[in-house]
């Protein structure tokens, strides 16, 4: 497990450094979703959704609890407002299946070049909305407030 959650956010230190030098939108929104398989059953867990941004990337890990076997589907986004919308359907889950976690990776670029929260909703269940601040302890190297953002705690 704990190798899992190393391996995991170092694939996603890596990628936040290949965007590194992306200033701005630079054409249509884009995007890319895959799954992340985990070894072993994870047991369900709460809804949980982390969203990074470097300029125009937004990187949102979601941890959903469905039913083991459940697979997500249709991924889709869309941007209303300040609001960039995440959201799959889900396959039919089995009858008197364990409870597990589908953790999922949304990626989305050429986002415009203003704040965005994030509000994601796997399947009919109502959208979990995050906020977005500057990333703690970071240097930036401009004064461009989209250089790194992260999920607001509370």
């Amino acid at each position: 497990m704990k190798k899992t959650i190393v391996l995991f956010g170092t694939a996603l230190a890596l990628s936040f450094v290949a965007f590194a030098e992306l200033p701005e939108s630079t054409g249509t929104p884009k995007l890319e979703f895959k799954e992340i398989p985990l070894q072993g059953k994870m047991p369900r867990a709460e809804h949980k959704v982390t969203p990074y941004r470097l300029y125009n990337k937004m990187i949102v890990t979601v941890w959903d609890p469905v039913s083991c076997g459940q697979k997500a589907i249709d991924p889709k986004f869309s941007i209303t407002g300040n609001t960039l919308a995440l959201s799959y359907s889900l396959t039919p889950g089995t009858p008197g299946a364990k409870e597990c976690s589908l953790v999922s990776e949304f990626d989305v670029s050429n986002l415009p070049h203003r704040d965005l929260e994030v509000a994601f909703a796997g399947g009919p269940e109502p959208y979990i909305v995050v906020k977005l601040k500057k990333c703690p302890n970071y240097k930036p190297t401009s004064e461009d407030i989209y250089e790194c953002l992260a999920p607001v705690v509370h």
